[in-house]
């Protein structure tokens, strides 16, 4: 008789309530042992319970961890990918195998990690299209049902660039030009229902203009396609525009922050300029639901010390990130306002995936 099963435990408790009398009247049957000894035995056993799933989490991880990485290779989520996958490396003892699959506004890659085992031996890596695309298109998993929020890592500006050849000096000149010529720009995007499509069609919906939008399947391809000049503009990490913006290679035109970023400091910002837009872009792991919970503790604390410590904070500024690091149930917070947020951002706009 398996013990554990809490149907079986049940119906001991239940019979030995129906035979309590014989107890209470010092008669002493087998029957009635038996099922002392199974209930007593149940209780012990959810007594233990939390000192097994301590040692579980303790001896995690014992074997090679999955980081799944939904976006292609060169990307913002990949750097973060790699620069995480290092330094848990070094911490666990274990090899973490990167995992690039993209596709789908990164959802390629979480449905790979919803349909995985949840025995914490698979991290998937979440950024903001997560909790808009759902409202623009039917999905093959629920975010916050098939997935486990473990922590969020770091929150990260994006800038407005243009290709220097196209003729936009500013972003006023852009408006100005958009809507005199309205198919004259394109603008790409690391897919449809992304939040570089999502940024700019909010800022078409403040500002009237019109461009046309060109899905890629991750934010390198579109980088290097604004790069070679197949389109004219973009809304991308830091981390990846910022160096190019530096090189002079492209022209920023809008950052994402309340404020003005200090390495960019002529550049309007969103918040500034539109206040009712302002959109803070994050980066945060997850893990298949069901999950035991000492391992995502365990997870969620040691990448808390990770991206919290001196050296990794400092390399995340260097690529414009700022470090957060929050608790499992913190990070589910910040989904569940995020989700409600787009809806309705998504809902008063008209936005669509192309």
């Amino acid at each position: 008789m398996d013990i554990s099963e809490p149907e079986r435990v049940e119906l001991g408790v239940e019979q030995y309530d129906a035979v309590k009398t014989k107890i209470i009247g010092g008669e002493f049957s087998e029957e009635v042992y038996m099922l002392r000894f199974l209930s007593a035995a149940a209780l012990a056993l959810c007594g233990l319970m939390p000192v097994f799933s301590a040692v579980h989490a303790q001896a995690f991880p014992a074997k090679p961890v999955r980081l799944i990485v939904p976006w292609p290779p060169g990307g913002s989520a990949d750097i973060v990918g790699r620069l995480l996958a290092v330094e848990l490396q070094t911490r666990w003892g274990q090899s973490i195998v990167i995992e690039n699959r993209g596709g789908a506004s990164g959802n390629i890659g979480m449905e790979l990690a919803a349909r995985s085992p949840a025995d914490g031996y698979t991290l998937v890596l979440a950024l903001p299209p997560q909790v808009s695309t759902p409202f623009l298109q039917k999905l093959p998993y629920d975010l916050l049902k098939d997935l486990t929020p473990v922590t969020q890592l770091a929150v990260i500006e994006y800038i407005f660039a243009a290709n220097p050849n196209a003729g936009v000096v500013s972003l006023d000149d852009l408006i100005a030009q958009a809507k005199a010529e309205p198919k004259k720009f394109n603008f790409g995007s690391a897919g449809s229902g992304s939040g570089q499509h999502l940024q700019v069609e909010l800022l078409k919906a403040a500002t009237g203009m019109s461009l046309t939008h060109v899905p890629y399947k991750g934010a390198a391809p579109a980088l290097q396609a604004l790069m070679a000049g197949e389109v004219q503009l973009m809304f991308d990490a830091s981390v990846g525009i910022l160096p190019l913006v530096r090189a002079g290679k492209l022209r920023p035109l809008l950052v994402t922050g309340t404020k003005p970023m200090e390495s960019l400091p002529g550049v309007p910002a969103l918040g500034v300029r539109f206040p009712d837009m302002h959109i803070e872009a994050w980066h945060g792991l997850m893990t298949p639901a069901g999950t035991p919970k000492a391992i995502v503790d365990k997870v969620s604390a040691d990448l808390r010390a990770i991206v919290l410590s001196p050296a990794v904070a400092s390399r995340f500024r260097d690529l414009g990130f700022q470090s957060t690091g929050t608790t499992p149930e913190q990070f589910g917070e910040i989904i569940r306002r995020d989700l409600s947020k787009w809806a309705k951002i998504i809902r008063e706009n008209n936005l669509r995936a192309d």
